[in-house]
């Protein structure tokens, strides 16, 4: 299991403001954790079964597998360059949509269709409109 540092800090070095071994700074730390628990939140409601997550701490550990870990690590990338004035790279980006992409699939939970159709098998002609 990773820490939210470790996620938050690969984050960082992805888009090339924290040197490898470089400790972060404690604003840009509790920024990335703000950024972190936001994104969070949206894939909460979004209906990606991740976890209700809410990180309080750096030291925080995340139950997640190494995919899950790479797909957040790029997402907070991708959220925070525009923060360090850093353009994400088209490779950097990429990554990102696709991780994400693996994510969502892993996570989907599908919704529950309602509807005020007929219950009895029916035909329904898409041109005119009618059963």
């Amino acid at each position: 299991m990773a820490t939210a540092s470790d996620i938050i800090s690969r984050a960082m070095r992805l888009i090339g403001v924290l040197d490898a071994g470089q400790a972060m700074e404690a604003d840009d730390a509790q920024d990335a954790l703000d950024t972190l628990n936001a994104m969070f939140a949206e894939w909460h409601e979004a209906g990606i079964g991740l976890p209700d997550y809410e990180i309080t701490s750096l030291t925080d550990t995340l139950a997640t597998d190494a995919a899950d870990r790479e797909a957040i690590a790029y997402q907070i990338a991708a959220r925070m360059a525009p923060e360090y004035g850093v353009s994400l790279p088209v490779e950097l980006a990429g990554v990102a949509v696709e991780a994400m992409s693996r994510m969502r699939l892993r996570y989907f939970q599908p919704a529950k269709l309602q509807t005020d159709l007929p219950s009895q098998p029916c035909g329904f002609n898409i041109v005119t409109g009618d059963y």
